[in-house]
């Protein structure tokens, strides 16, 4: 038995002050986490799941005192838990960054193999989709395979065009949508 177990349970069967509480502790964000077995083990004065999920299911007293804590608790709570997830989006943000960073300081490389690899990579990616879906398509249109492309196989196949051209809109789209901001 974990702790994950126990909020499990209470944001299935607590009621709505512990169900918070439930995803603090079934949650993946160690901080949260924390804080909410600090909860429960409060409410149920012991730090052992088994023993505080067979407390919470035996006496309703235990449960109204964890209840209790999480209405005192609750703005604490949610602030930790907006801060939590505040601090994914800016590392999600902070991983595409350096992800463009690193696609433009390629595109500035002096040595013209490096600025051009990533685009030539791309039509070639772009080609062999191509063909292989016409290859197959018509293969199966004239009888000799039994399917035609894979739409797996295809997808596989147009994945870096579709990195290289994808990454290039969405950069283009918000330096676009911020200048119109910035201008007027």
């Amino acid at each position: 038995m974990s702790w994950s177990d126990v909020g499990q349970w209470l944001k299935n069967n607590a009621g709505k002050g512990a169900a918070l509480v439930g995803s603090l502790v079934s949650g993946n964000i160690p901080g949260a986490v924390a804080a909410g077995v600090a909860l429960v083990s409060s409410a149920t004065g012991t730090d052992d799941p088994e023993q505080a999920l067979a407390e919470l299911q035996s006496n309703p007293d235990t449960l109204l005192k964890l209840k209790q804590l999480a209405v005192e608790n609750e703005k604490d709570i949610r602030r930790h838990m907006e801060a939590m997830h505040l601090a994914e989006l800016q590392d999600r943000q902070a991983e595409h960054h350096e992800q463009q960073e690193t696609i433009r300081a390629g595109d500035r490389a002096t040595d013209e193999y490096v600025r051009r690899t990533r685009p030539k990579m791309a039509r070639q990616s772009w080609w062999a989709t191509i063909a292989y879906v016409i290859g197959f398509e018509a293969a199966h249109a004239f009888g000799l395979t039994q399917a035609g492309a894979s739409m797996d196989l295809a997808m596989i196949l147009l994945a870096p065009a579709a990195a290289y051209i994808g990454f290039r809109t969405w950069d283009k789209w918000g330096k676009a949508r911020f200048a119109g901001v910035a201008n007027g």
